[in-house]
């Protein structure tokens, strides 16, 4: 693993902490919009699915991301013990 592949992976990580701030951020303003309106429309209610989205897309990405991580590791594990294993072989 290169610190290029580090670098990636932690600026991801990043990255997806700060959107999943911003989703947890979007439903009070979410509902501080829908308390600022006289009644309740289905057009309200649709602008329901912005803050929806984002959290969806902030979870779906959460979940896929200890997979990406878990290959990550045992891709650099097996370049470890391939190094190891190439150390301990004498060449005269």
């Amino acid at each position: 693993m290169t610190d290029n592949d580090r670098r990636g992976e932690s600026s991801r990580g990043i990255a997806l902490g700060l959107v999943g701030v911003m989703a947890v951020m979007l439903w009070p303003v979410w509902l501080a919009v829908v308390a600022a309106e006289r009644t309740f429309t289905w057009t309200v209610a649709a602008s329901a699915l912005i803050p929806l989205a984002v959290s969806l897309g902030v979870i779906a990405a959460a979940l896929r991301l200890p997979s990406r991580l878990a290959h990550r590791y045992e891709h650099a594990l097996h370049a470890l013990g391939d190094r190891l294993h190439a150390g301990l072989h004498r060449h005269a």
